[in-house]
């Protein structure tokens, strides 16, 4: 359930975290729709840093949350809810250009 977790959290614009409890490996395989699919490559691609045309990141905007993963996910009697939760933040106060010594 974590790599489940750890994978959807590529594809929606929040964290994802893992509140099963579920242990052990699952095979889980749902469709989604075109247009839900491509959203969530935009996503995936703005997440890692790529650079979108102006009409994707539009595209983005205007779409809604994705349907029909929502709907696969409710298959396996799971559901991503919005919650709060502790998450583990890695703060840079600053940098240097060149290395200095310990």
């Amino acid at each position: 359930m974590a790599s489940l977790a750890g994978m959807l959290e590529r594809f929606l614009e929040r964290p994802v975290v893992d509140l099963t409890g579920v242990n052990g490996s699952y095979d889980v395989a749902f469709d989604l729709s075109p247009e839900d699919y491509r959203m969530m490559l935009i996503r995936a691609a703005t997440a890692a840093g790529l650079v979108m045309s102006p009409d994707a990141l539009r595209a983005l905007d205007a779409s809604p949350t994705p349907v029909s993963l929502f709907d696969g996910l409710a298959r396996f009697g799971l559901k991503l809810e919005a919650h709060r939760a502790p998450l583990d933040v890695l703060v840079v106060d600053s940098i240097r250009k060149t290395p200095t010594e310990n």
